[in-house]
């Protein structure tokens, strides 16, 4: 991640010849890093995991029960499929990822300049069922614009709390057996909730991932014999030495706004099929039929959060990313109720 055009410049002489340090420079994208800070500041801070801030009165939001629960069950196996069933049975409220301050956001500067000015935007999400669904179900945004003086922390109901308590009992055991030294140092977290941690927001340029929409901006990443292999090892090596491949700070990968970084494919490939093809995969003659179709849809849809899960939960969790993605035009008129989260891990 970089300051500046100037910085990325100087950093990049140590990988490009001049003219393709000026190409790698014109294809950064402004993003927003969310980096921890020890403070939890006041009501309605940026923050990942704890509770979320809202007015009296306010509600946990829940997902709706899907039609065919074992449609979704199946999508697992044995062990997981039974897992979803009694998760989705029991109608549980969606897991608080975090919020984000878009005052702050706002004292950014063009790096924000796609979001509200005002307000609070919460992000709830069923990370129990998320690796095995994308879409609207299992996601919830809310902008809020309650004064920062009229925030609560809103407590966690009870079917959740009981559910994250039930989980952790097994989790706690697990640690027991395989990894005793840490366990005392660990803090809990399940699929229904993680430890708050305060954050603070940054203004960046980010060299897109080679999978992304955005990195088709640089003709030396491009396959189909059109790559320059030296070029691609360059960048790779770039992209290592700026913290941006798999960071051995996991935060590093949380980001807002910008280009994703994606685990396996662009993830907006993936918001196209789940919202015009109402279906989870398709098979490969669809895929091969609609492909440049997909690839073009993807471009009406932008990154608006993505969270690493292994440092959203304390490495608790293990791997992941969930991306929280929404169509630009929908961003336009604050239309947050069609964001849609696609979960990915390597």
């Amino acid at each position: 991640m970089f300051d500046s055009p100037d910085h990325a410049a100087q950093a990049m002489q140590a990988f490009f010849a001049p003219q393709q340090v000026q190409e790698v420079v014109q294809a950064l994208v402004p993003a927003i890093a969310l980096r921890p800070v020890p403070d939890p500041g006041q009501p309605g801070a940026s923050r990942l995991g704890g509770l979320p801030d809202m007015p009296a009165g306010a509600q946990w939001p829940r997902p709706s029960i899907p039609d065919d629960i074992d449609a979704i069950a199946q999508r697992g196996n044995a062990s997981a499929a039974a897992e979803m069933r009694v998760h989705l049975g029991k109608g549980l409220p969606f897991a608080f990822i975090g919020q984000i301050d878009l005052e702050e956001a706002s004292r950014l500067g063009a790096a924000a300049a796609a979001l509200p000015a005002q307000g609070r935007l919460l992000f709830f999400h069923d990370l129990a069922i998320g690796p095995w669904e994308s879409g609207a179900r299992t996601v919830r945004v809310i902008w809020d614009e309650t004064p920062r003086e009229a925030l609560r922390p809103l407590a966690m109901p009870a079917d959740l709390a009981d559910a994250a308590q039930a989980e952790w009992r097994e989790l706690e055991a697990v640690f027991r057996e395989y990894d005793r030294a840490a366990q005392g140092a660990r803090q809990p977290a399940t699929v229904y909730g993680a430890q708050p941690r305060p954050v603070s927001l940054r203004a960046m340029l980010v060299a897109p991932d080679p999978a992304s929409l955005e990195s088709e901006g640089l003709p030396g990443l491009r396959p189909a014999g059109n790559a320059d292999e030296d070029f691609a090892d360059a960048y790779e090596g770039m992209r290592e030495d700026q913290g941006l491949s798999w960071p051995a700070e996991k935060w590093k990968r949380h980001q807002l706004l910008g280009s994703p970084a994606p685990e396996q494919d662009d993830p907006r490939y993936q918001a196209v099929v789940v919202t015009d093809y109402k279906q989870e995969f398709l098979d490969r003659e669809t895929w091969q039929r609609e492909r440049d179709r997909i690839m073009q849809r993807a471009r009406d849809w932008r990154l608006l959060l993505q969270v690493d899960l292994a440092d959203w939960s304390g490495d608790v969790l293990g791997e992941g990313t969930v991306y929280f993605l929404i169509r630009s035009e929908d961003l336009a008129v604050r239309r947050f109720d069609r964001v849609v989260a696609v979960y990915q891990q390597t």
